[in-house]
């Protein structure tokens, strides 16, 4: 979720450098290939299940240099499935978020107009 509104803010600045595109295409880039694809986080239930078709999710964390997701408890362990957390800490957080896929839509638009404009 903060990945996807600090993208939103880079995408609204005016007149982006260089530096700046690489970053936004670099970033597009991760959020598009660590997109969770025929997964669907069940609200009540606060469970990841298989649903063919659904998606794209994204984890809330993910581990540096592997990307997988990762999960944590009040223990002060650190897991790799949701579902190894206690239902409080399922129920009390947001472990799965759809937030990137308008980030990504906004992202398309902006580089066709950005790349028309190039022209």
């Amino acid at each position: 979720m903060e990945s996807a509104s600090l993208l939103d803010f880079l995408l609204s600045l005016p007149e982006p450098s260089d530096e700046l595109q690489r970053a936004i295409h670099a970033a597009a880039s991760w959020l598009a290939r660590h997109a969770i694809a025929d997964q669907h986080w069940h609200p009540q239930l606060r469970v990841l299940q298989a649903k063919a078709g659904a998606g794209p999710l994204w984890p809330r964390f993910a581990e540096l240099n592997t990307n997988r997701p990762i999960f944590g408890d009040r223990d002060g362990e650190l897991y790799y499935d949701v579902h190894q957390v206690s239902f409080e800490r399922r129920q009390g957080y947001a472990w799965y978020t759809e937030r990137p896929a308008p980030t990504l839509e906004r992202y398309q638009r902006w580089r066709a107009a950005f790349n028309d404009a190039a022209k």
